[in-house]
């Protein structure tokens, strides 16, 4: 399951506008073929390959397959990083997918660039014990309902389901580079060959592996203001594997701060958000009733989430009233999880949860002194 612990995570607005800057780089036009010469080896099997038989493979649309190569390969990362410089500003987004079917683990990662703004994450899971990286320190989370998937069969099923989603953009449609006259050179002890080529607009890279070759690298540049690049590592340097000792990172679930007052009672309410995928168990976390702000704030009140309901009323006669249901009853912070905050007390409220999991607060006034 894809998860979403990052609250510095960029908006969908601005990773939307940078994933466009993907998309126009790796569908710009590479037509204008030039004329190709007369093949040396009629058999295709030559090393390295002529002109004619890289595009014979390049006409085949499904010679470039991620779903192919993940059926293919227990273990694989696939990774991108498009770039484009526009009036002095420049932009990046890379993503850097990966899998290991023996350890049953998982890795995701992200990283914008914006002019000078960055966002860089990754999340490895797989198990119940997860880790999550937040620039260059890494955290350890947790998933009480894992269960291991192929990240590639995920994210080309999202795809289909929103083709303008916040997804990788690991589809590359070789025939649009077929045609083209090609120089390539070849390292026959390891397999290797890399194949080149210019049209009206770009400047076209491949690497090929193995006998048959399969394309293990696609490099596309247009000038010095656009480059896409993405390349397929497999085998033991994809191994994947969990660091121990770590501080534990509490859960992204935090309480929405609107409140409704009405009658002389302030009144929260709200729900677990859409899309959130870090399941925790309602008993490790707490909802709390707090007064005050900054370094004059405190918790006057809570409950455990795994309680459901609670009230209580305090000596000076203000009470406090905590309502949490698990809407589809999985036993876990999940979305569409609802809950509700009461209260007649007076002054600056707020309510905030607390991960006691993590032993810290995931949002609210008191997690600034932490």
């Amino acid at each position: 399951m894809l998860h979403a612990f990052i609250s510095t995570e960029p908006s969908r607005v601005t990773v939307r506008v940078l994933l466009a800057v993907v998309f126009m780089i790796i569908s710009a036009p590479l037509s204008g073929c030039l004329e190709v010469g007369e093949d040396d080896c009629p058999d295709s099997n030559c090393f390295p390959l002529t002109s004619d038989a890289l595009n014979d493979i390049l006409s085949d649309s499904s010679s470039f397959d991620i779903l192919a190569y993940s059926q293919m390969f227990d273990r694989l990362r696939v990774e991108t990083t498009a770039s484009s410089s526009a009036q002095g500003q420049f932009g990046e987004v890379h993503w850097s997918v990966a899998k290991d079917d023996a350890n049953q683990l998982r890795s995701v990662e992200t990283r914008v660039t914006l002019g000078a703004y960055s966002m860089n994450n990754e999340v490895i899971e797989g198990g119940e014990t997860t880790n999550i990286r937040i620039g260059n320190v890494w955290f350890e989370g947790r998933d009480r309902a894992p269960k291991y998937s192929d990240p590639f069969e995920e994210f080309a099923q999202l795809s289909s389901i929103d083709p303008d989603g916040d997804v990788p953009p690991f589809g590359f449609d070789t025939t649009v580079i077929s045609g083209l006259d090609w120089r390539i050179t070849g390292d026959e002890p390891s397999l290797q060959q890399v194949a080149s080529a210019t049209n009206s607009s770009h400047t076209i890279v491949l690497e090929l592996m193995g006998d048959p070759p399969i394309i293990t690298s696609i490099e596309t540049y247009a000038g010095d203001e656009d480059q896409f690049v993405l390349t397929i590592s497999t085998g033991e340097e994809v191994e994947l594997a969990l660091l121990e000792g770590l501080e534990k990172a509490p859960l992204g679930f935090t309480l929405d701060s609107e409140f409704l007052y009405e009658g002389g009672i302030t009144n929260w309410a709200g729900s677990v958000q859409n899309g959130f995928a870090t399941e925790a168990y309602p008993s490790e976390l707490e909802i709390h009733g707090i007064i005050g702000s900054g370094g004059n704030a405190s918790s006057i009140s809570s409950m455990n989430m795994g309680s459901n309901a609670y009230n209580e009323t305090l000596d000076d006669g203000t009470w406090w009233e905590f309502v949490w249901s698990d809407q589809d009853s999985d036993g876990l912070i999940s979305s569409g999880d609802i809950y509700a905050v009461r209260t007649n007390a007076t002054g600056e409220l707020s309510i905030a949860v607390y991960d006691i999991w993590a032993d810290a607060w995931t949002g609210g006034p008191l997690a600034s002194q932490d």
